[in-house]
Parts: C-alpha cells; structure tokens; sequence
C-alpha cells in the first residue's frame, strides 16, 4: 500500500516540478536548478537524519512517518500560495525530505524483511511503485495539457500521497526498535575500518559519475538539432521515460531473485556490464529502433541498480550499523549526484558527446575491474 503511494509522487520531483515551474511560473535557471538539485541534496543530508533519528530516540519507522508528514505539509503549503519562490523553496524543501529517508528506510526493510527473501520482496514493492507511477505520470500529464493554470490540484494530490505514506509508515512493525545514539558524523569512521565498504564506496563513485554524467545528457542527444537528431517531444518522451520505465517495471522481480541467490559482487558488476551497454547503444546510434533497444537496456539497468543501491549494505553491514552504512552510501550518491550533471554540461560545451560517452564508458569500466578484486578480497575475509 506504502509504494502505492510512494508511486504516485515519484513523478513529482523528476518531471512535474520542472514542467509547473517552466509553464506555470516561467522559472529561472536558479529556480529549476533548486527544484533538479533537491533530491539529490537530501540523499547528502541522510547523516543528518540519522542523527536526529537517533537523538530523539524513534524507531525508523517513527521518525520516517514523522518526516514524510513535515513534507506533505510542505507541499500543501506550496499548492496553497500562489507565488513561485514559496513554489520552489517549499517542493525543493518535500522532496529533500523525502530524499533524507533513505537510510532509515533501509533499516526497516533489513529489521522487517526475512534475508533470504529480502530482494524479492522489495522488488514486489518496487514493481508496485514503478507501475504505479507509471499509470499516475500518463494521467497526470493528461490532465494538466492545456490546464497548467490548475497546478495546485496536483501539488495537492502530492501533499495527500505523502500524507498516506506517513500513515502506513507508523503502521510497519518496529523490529529492532529505537537506534543507539551516536555521533553526527560517526557513519564516516567505517570507511576508515572496514575496506571492503571503502572499495566498494569507490567502486560505485566511479560508476555512479559515468552513468549520471549521462543520463541528463540523453535528453540533449535527442532533442539539441546539432547532434543530429532533433526528435519529437512524443519521441523523446518514449525513449527516455516510457520504454525505460517498462522495462525497469518487467525486470524488477528478476533482479530481486538475483540478489538473493548470487554473490552481490557478481550481481554488481552484471548490473555494471548492463549500465556500460547502455550508455554504449544510445549514445553510437541515430536509428529510432536501436535507440528504442538502448532505452530498454537502461531500464533493465536501473531495474537492478535499484534493488542493488537499496539493499547492498543488508549483505555486509555488522549488526546494528546497517543505517550507518547507508547513510555513507547516500551521502556519496548525493554528491556525485549533484557533481556529474554539472561536469557533463561543462564538458560537453568542450568535447563532442561522444567523447564524453567514452569517458563515461571508461569510468564504469574502471569500477567493474576493481569489483573484480574486491570480489577476491572479500572470499579471502570469509574463508578467515
């Protein structure tokens, strides 16, 4: 029920922000920046939720709910005032929120969900919640053509999402209940300790910038006539969210068994091989069907990274530092998550894009290779 409701805002901050802001508002570029930025700027901020968690004494569960409330506030509050710097300071606001959970999210699936069936089990969540956005974006962009002036209701519906899954949060069983206290900044000493958490940090660093360094720029390939292109709006929008989406939707469930019966290394540099494909196939290509093939491929590769970035740490984490572990991680994601769109823009005003596609290409290499020896590290510590 949760990612029913998770489903319906996920388009908020990927597309719908951006589209009212630009239509509605004519935003400036501080303006959409704010919106792009926010999500990823919450992932940074996940050390921070930890802490507060932690310091209040809440379960996960608790203080997700308590969270996801403060930000269905938010929203209602932007849908209610008419003026477009409370829009973007109060939407940037919710979805950085929302972002910040990700640690204790985490936590909950690995206090909840049994390990042996803990991949397939979230990816039954997350098929929900893809399909559903799926089906919320298409109505939703339906409903707003030619009626951008009527924003508020979706905003609305957003603040009433959120309102749901702070409800069905409280409700998730509190297995391993409050978080032990500890320092604000007390996740990043595990990198220091533990080198396999290290290695991998870096690893995922390398394949994180070379695959976001990319994404934004699919947009550009297709839409900027000097790339050769020039698609339609219909066009673009099956290649980079439809197909994507359909794909990411039927593979979800496959991944998820993956990560239950394969070692995560195995599974990771799979996942990485697919990223690499993809970038490969969309950026070397101008025929509409081999784009539509490429496109597939990127869902598939997201459909595993998804279930991958969410529930790696359940897989090495001592006991009772799972949230300390995914806190690091996001707090990494969020600033490669900010940093390579930046760089790729300010590349791409250099070098053509394919050359970017091949230092994209070379990035994601690099981290497979190193899993490749983080693989062998990591049998050696089990066979000690």
């Amino acid at each position: 029920m949760r990612a029913v409701a998770t489903g319906v805002f996920e388009s908020a901050p990927s597309t719908f922000l951006l589209l009212i802001l630009v239509r509605a508002w004519n935003g400036s570029s501080l303006e959409k920046s704010m919106i792009a930025a926010a999500y990823q700027s919450g992932l940074i901020l996940t050390p921070l939720t930890l802490f507060v968690t932690r310091r209040f004494g809440l379960a996960p569960s608790q203080a997700m709910s308590l969270l996801f409330w403060f930000a269905s506030a938010l929203y209602l509050l932007a849908a209610l005032i008419p003026s477009p710097a409370a829009f973007v300071l109060l939407t940037s606001l919710g979805s950085l929120v929302v972002a910040a959970n990700s640690p204790l999210l985490t936590t909950i699936m690995n206090n909840n969900f049994p390990p042996q069936r803990r991949g397939l089990l979230y990816s039954q969540n997350n098929s929900i919640k893809i399909g559903t956005s799926i089906l919320f974006g298409i109505t939703a962009g339906w409903a707003l053509s030619g009626r951008i002036a009527h924003y508020q209701i979706l905003i609305v519906i957003y603040a009433l999402a959120l309102a749901a899954s702070a409800l069905l949060m409280w409700r998730i069983p509190r297995c391993g209940g409050a978080l032990e206290p500890r320092p604000l900044l007390g996740c990043f000493k595990h990198i220091g300790v533990d080198r396999i958490l290290r290695d991998t940090l870096i690893a995922w660093m390398f394949l994180g910038f070379g695959n976001l360094m990319m994404t934004p720029l699919r947009i550009e390939y297709l839409a900027n006539k000097k790339h050769g292109l020039d698609l339609s709006e219909v066009e673009i929008a099956l290649l980079v969210s439809t197909l994507p989406h359909l794909a990411r939707l039927a593979a979800s469930p496959v991944w998820g068994h993956l990560f239950d019966r394969l070692n995560f290394f195995s599974l990771r540099i799979a996942i990485n091989c697919c990223f690499l494909l993809s970038v490969l196939s969309f950026f070397s290509t101008s025929n509409i069907v081999m784009l539509g093939v490429a496109a597939l491929i990127f869902g598939l590769s997201n459909s595993g990274g998804d279930v991958a970035w969410n529930l790696w740490v359940t897989k090495f984490a001592p006991p009772g530092l799972v949230p300390d572990y995914m806190a690091v991680h996001t707090f990494f994601t969020g600033v490669r998550g900010i940093l390579a769109p930046v760089v790729a823009f300010a590349l791409l005003d250099i070098y053509p894009l394919t050359t970017l596609m091949w230092l994209s290409a070379g990035l994601m290499s690099l981290a497979t290779v190193q899993l490749f020896f983080i693989k062998g590290i990591a049998r050696q510590n089990i066979s000690k």
